[in-house]
């Protein structure tokens, strides 16, 4: 799931056909303003999917890419017509949507070497049989494209009833992640109960580890539990190198966030930022430089964490 870049707007409301909502309404005033102009956008394919990349941060290659959804008419962002959408039933017309859109782009075709395309499911998909028949038409349209989905916290309160469809999707060689791990629902237990092949560190946990101590002991362990458990990791919302600097440290392998590149639609894809190598943080700024993260974190140079599998 994508992150939020400090300043970066993504309120308001959706301009309706015949009807004026400005940003200034109030959400109880405009939300059957809402609800029509998302089932409106749902009949007309209004949709669009943005692309963020996911590194390696060993050698700062792209070993991935999310699919994120837009939906280019409306000055509103995802995390407010989601829920809307989960609310008034509309959620699995948009993630069949979102699998056409992805299908139709092929976003993989346009990056070299062997990258995995990520999409995102919600509670409610998570609940059917539909879904891992809809992943699996997708996965055959992509053919080498190796696929799989992040699923959010909300399905931990059901694992009766998303465990099944989700040891179906395995079943298909389609691999299931955790997303936002580590600071909502998400517990030790669910890691045992439900079959996942990895988890995404959530973004506010990402953003503390340059300066609290705390924040990296936690993504520190989380690595390491990981690692045992056969689970890869991603940690998402990285914006500055040092944060990058930090995850290697700790031993995170894979990385998404602005600092690599914005999401951007498949046509501009080409044009995105090119992956820049993470410079180690120098004196002048303030910052650790790169040994001096280890030891400061562990007492002794040298160690290092695990992070998961690659």
């Amino acid at each position: 799931m994508e992150e939020t870049a400090p300043g970066r707007e993504i309120g308001g409301f959706p301009y309706a056909p015949g009807a004026s909502v400005g940003p200034d309404a109030t959400a109880r005033e405009s939300s059957p303003v809402l609800e029509a102009t998302l089932r409106h956008a749902v009949a007309q394919g209004e949709f669009r999917l943005a692309y963020q990349p996911i590194v390696d941060l060993r050698n700062h290659r792209t070993v991935g890419v999310e699919a994120l959804i837009r939906w280019p008419r409306a000055p509103i962002g995802p995390d407010v017509f989601i829920p809307t959408a989960e609310r008034i039933g509309l959620i699995r017309d948009i993630t069949r949507q979102v699998c056409l859109l992805a299908a139709r782009d092929r976003i993989t075709q346009r990056i070299p070497g062997s990258i995995r395309l990520s999409i995102n499911l919600s509670a409610a998909d998570a609940e059917t049989m539909e879904t891992a028949a809809l992943l699996s038409d997708l996965s055959l349209t992509l053919g080498d494209t190796a696929l799989s989905v992040e699923l959010t916290e909300r399905c931990l309160l059901s694992p009766e009833r998303c465990g099944p469809v989700i040891r179906a999707i395995r079943a298909r060689g389609i691999q299931v992640h955790l997303d936002d791990f580590g600071t909502g629902y998400a517990n030790l237990q669910s890691l045992v109960e439900l079959a996942l092949d990895g988890i995404k560190i959530d973004h506010r946990l990402t953003r503390c580890i340059d300066d609290s101590r705390a924040a990296r002991e936690i993504v520190r362990h989380l690595g390491r539990m990981a690692g045992a458990l056969g689970l890869s990791v991603t940690a998402e919302g990285v914006e500055t190198e040092a944060q990058a600097r930090w995850l290697s440290v700790l031993g995170i392998r894979r990385a998404q966030g602005w600092l690599f590149g914005r999401p951007c639609f498949i046509e501009d894809y080409p044009a995105a930022r090119p992956l820049a190598q993470i410079a180690a943080p120098d004196a002048a700024s303030g910052r650790l430089a790169p040994g001096r993260h280890e030891e400061q974190l562990t007492g002794t140079a040298g160690s290092s964490a695990a992070g998961g599998r690659a």
